[in-house]
């Protein structure tokens, strides 16, 4: 069972580096065998073959997600809402983002190619896991306008939307060598720094 494990845990290593870097059709599953020392049958008989093996990286990545943001709790549904308490939450959810856009960069990048063909594998995966992460935060935003803390012209879903859009974004063109991401490359090596700067444009806002 143990080799069993250790087998999957270096498959899926090396299948979520090589579909970032080539995408799934230009992935062989006897590359991802190779490089992960692992005969190729294995990938039919754990994941059902190519198209599974780039699901399961996906879902992998989601249930972590779920597991560790229900670890974190729904508090606001139990406590008081005050800006304090909203401040607090709004920085759990811009660590979590962050936290695991750095630990997973290969699975991000899966992600982001997955948007631009409408979600063909992962369709299911943002609306079982996804989406009712997204809904619970929805219910923190209104909580929040009915307690009189955020404005209640804001759209929760949309404020949600730039929100992880735009931090995700940022990842994204952190490497990417052109003259804007230049401005900021002095944030890689400060996550701390990046992650206060985030909370001021989207929590604190830009006007003085």
């Amino acid at each position: 069972m143990a080799d069993e494990q250790h087998s999957k845990k270096c498959i899926l290593g090396v299948a979520a580096r090589l579909f970032a870097k080539l995408g799934l059709d230009k992935c062989s599953t006897r590359e991802i065998a190779k490089e992960s020392n692992a005969n190729i049958s294995l990938i039919s008989y754990y994941f059902g073959g190519k198209e599974g093996l780039y699901r399961e990286v996906m879902l992998k990545f989601a249930l972590e997600i779920k597991e560790y943001v229900q670890i974190q709790g729904d508090e606001f549904k139990k406590l008081p809402m005050t800006k304090e308490f909203f401040n607090q939450k709004l920085h759990e959810v811009i660590e979590t983002i962050v936290l695991f856009r750095k630990k997973y960069p290969e699975v991000a990048q899966i992600f982001a190619r997955e948007k631009l063909t409408g979600f063909e594998y992962s369709k299911d995966i943002h609306e079982e896991i996804f989406f009712p992460l997204a809904q619970n935060f929805f219910e923190l935003i209104r909580s929040a306008q009915d307690a009189g803390v955020v404005r209640s012209d804001i759209n929760p879903a949309l404020y949600f939307t730039l929100l992880t859009e735009g931090i995700w974004g940022y990842f994204l063109i952190e490497s990417c060598p052109i003259p804007i991401s230049k401005e900021f490359l002095h944030f890689k090596n400060d996550t701390e720094e990046l992650k206060k700067q985030f909370f001021r444009i989207y929590i604190e806002g830009v006007l003085l």
